[in-house]
């Protein structure tokens, strides 16, 4: 059984807020657990997924030491998910540290300015993905990168492109 406690946490991530003070976010659904997973560009901290997912990709969430996996049954996965209808799968990964962009001179680059919607913000990541654009840079205003929206939205997109916050 699901501890209420750890219930508080998961759904705590959903909010900037916590997300920040933990340094994690979620991502759910299995497309996009697995690529960002696979990105190698985040550390999973723990999956929680219907024992059905579980079996089919134990051989991968064993490959990678220290991560909590834990079982859950459908209306424990309903109870902590975003969606209105949960994926079979949902992941907790760290937050990559924040730096300085390199030199992105001679690079096709994104500039986005105020950009508040997280589904329009997600689209854009994903949409620069499939071109091959690798860095975007935001203003201080647009919607945070590990919203659950913007991370659901980017399908996977967030492993495979650099964005920055200015």
């Amino acid at each position: 059984m699901f501890s209420k406690t750890h219930t508080k946490y998961i759904q705590s991530l959903h909010h900037k807020k916590f997300r920040d003070q933990y340094g994690v976010f979620i991502a759910e659904g299995p497309k996009v657990v697995l690529d960002l997973f696979e990105s190698g560009k985040f550390i999973c901290k723990e999956v929680l997924a219907l024992d059905k997912w579980l079996s089919e990709y134990a051989v991968l969430v064993e490959k990678s030491p220290g991560i909590t996996v834990t079982g859950l049954q459908d209306f424990e996965l309903e109870k902590i998910s975003a969606l209105s209808t949960p994926n079979n799968v949902m992941a907790v990964f760290e937050k990559k540290q924040e730096g300085g962009f390199s030199d992105i001179k001679g690079q096709l680059t994104l500039a986005l300015d105020s950009i508040q919607d997280p589904g329009n913000v997600g689209t854009i990541i994903r949409i620069a993905d499939w071109f091959g654009i690798n860095t975007i840079i935001c203003s201080s205003a647009c919607a945070d990168q590990y919203n659950p929206k913007v991370v659901q939205s980017t399908m996977g997109s967030l492993g495979r492109v650099n964005v920055f916050y200015t």
